[in-house]
């Protein structure tokens, strides 16, 4: 049976588009890496690799967009007060998910948070920085320009399910250092993870909300001193004390996302959106999402 290309309109099909997106997604971390490389050490430590790969994709995502007739809006990159408010939204939600699910482990896992000497100023910008630009790429690459035409080709089940196994591909190690029941509970996190963020896109029709839960995620989890989907910690105000509890309890040193403790917290919160999404929204910028993923 021969490839095609085109639909019935001559407009290239969105499952060509998905992959030619990724695939010049790729290509921007192999350029970043080269470009990395070759920068004179003073100027690489002002310009980490997550900022260049960031903007890399916001231009990606903008030329995208551009052969359609649309602009960075039409991902759910509209810059005004009501994304702003959404971000914050997602703000608070990333902390008190962290905020739960640590209360959990000190409770139920023996783990202890002690002091540490905090990050002075000019590495804890460089954090921040970098943590923000690592939430923008991959919510632009895992709920943006691709994932809106998946929803469009497959629809929304379909189109979350694909992508909740590639996000989990992609953060997950190869299992090695880690026990099997851990590797599992990671697993499992990512992909809920993955399908709340989607949900969280399918119902507001911005990228705000889950940039923030995304950045606020990753952010808390470092300034408490857990590792961030197995990279290790950075400077931060706490040192955990993980105890004599088993790392599937504990998330060991893959970070919280791999505690069994953490997994009702995301269970209960992608239920509340699950039900929530059965009802009518409210949201009038849900209608120009809907438009996006229609036919």
């Amino acid at each position: 049976m021969p490839l095609r290309f085109r639909n019935d309109q001559a407009q290239l099909r969105d499952g060509w588009k998905c992959t030619l997106f990724f695939l010049a997604a790729m290509a921007c971390f192999v350029l970043v890496g080269l470009v990395g490389r070759s920068l004179p050490p003073g100027i690489k430590a002002y310009a980490p690799s997550a900022v260049l790969v960031a903007l890399l994709g916001l231009l990606l995502t903008l030329v995208a967009v551009r052969l359609e007739g649309l602009g960075l809006a039409g991902v759910g990159l509209r810059l005004d007060a009501r994304f702003g408010r959404q971000f914050a939204l997602g703000l608070l939600g990333g902390c008190a998910l962290v905020a739960i699910s640590t209360g959990l482990v000190v409770a139920l896992a023996g783990v202890r948070l002690l002091p540490a000497e905090p990050p002075v100023a000019g590495l804890l910008v460089k954090l921040v920085v970098t943590l923000f630009a690592g939430a923008l790429f991959e919510e632009l690459l895992f709920r943006g320009y691709a994932f809106q035409r998946a929803v469009r080709g497959l629809g929304p089940r379909g189109a979350i399910a694909v992508f909740a196994v590639i996000f989990t591909l992609a953060h997950l190690p190869s299992g090695e250092g880690l026990e099997r029941p851990v590797l599992l509970i990671a697993a499992l996190g990512l992909v809920l993870d993955a399908v709340i963020q989607s949900l969280l896109f399918l119902r507001t029709g911005s990228l705000a909300l889950p940039i923030g839960l995304h950045f606020a995620w990753n952010g808390a989890q470092q300034a408490l001193g857990f590792g961030v989907s197995g990279s290790a910690s950075a400077p931060a105000w706490f040192q955990p004390e993980l105890g004599q509890a088993p790392a599937w309890l504990t998330g060991g040193t893959y970070g919280l996302e791999a505690s069994a403790l953490g997994l009702p917290v995301q269970v209960a919160l992608l239920a509340w959106l699950w039900r929530s999404a059965e009802r009518p929204p409210k949201q009038k910028g849900l209608a120009k999402s809907q438009a996006l993923v229609a036919e």
